[in-house]
């Protein structure tokens, strides 16, 4: 049984994180097929319904397992992507990964990384991490501010699902 970090839904000046659920499967569906996502930052063969289901489905045994993981964002109720902490590997080595992606009708408007200071909160303060990582395709400049926004540093060029990707790294 994991432990209840009392995590399972936050809040900042104008978001919540709830803990994911499988009604949130038609949300991340059209999410993450929506046709504006650039082929060069996540190619379209990636972004199926069935991959978001996988993704929602690979959420909720996060959660079930460690008591945390990655949250559904929510907007005024409504659901505009993910946004969290989880397990992963990261440039060959196991790491907690710090991810989000938001539905295009709402990016530029600083809510991947207002909810990505309320993860690393959590993650320092809450899970008594050490360390988080984050990774991005090298042409994805939005995610690349984001980690930089929050202080992350660049550690790294791997390979990853096909693609060069870039490491950033926060330590506590």
């Amino acid at each position: 049984m994991p432990i209840d970090f009392g995590i399972d839904r936050v809040a900042t000046a104008r978001l919540v994180g709830r803990r994911p659920e499988p009604g949130d499967a038609l949300a991340y569906a059209r999410i993450f097929t929506d046709g504006r996502v650039a082929e060069e930052v996540w190619p379209e063969h990636l972004r199926t319904t069935d991959r978001a289901a996988d993704l929602l489905q690979a959420s909720i045994a996060h959660w079930e397992r460690w008591g945390f993981g990655p949250w559904t964002v929510l907007l005024d109720g409504e659901v505009i992507g993910y946004d969290g902490l989880r397990h992963a590997e990261v440039a060959g080595k196991p790491a907690i990964e710090l991810m989000w992606f938001l539905d295009a009708d709402h990016w530029g408007q600083g809510y991947a990384t207002e909810l990505a200071r309320e993860a690393l909160r959590v993650a320092f303060e809450v899970l008594e991490l050490d360390e988080v990582v984050a990774q991005t395709v090298d042409v994805n400049h939005a995610s690349r501010g984001v980690m930089e926004k929050l202080g992350m540093r660049h550690v790294d060029t791997v390979m990853h699902a096909g693609l060069p990707h870039v490491v950033y790294s926060l330590k506590r």
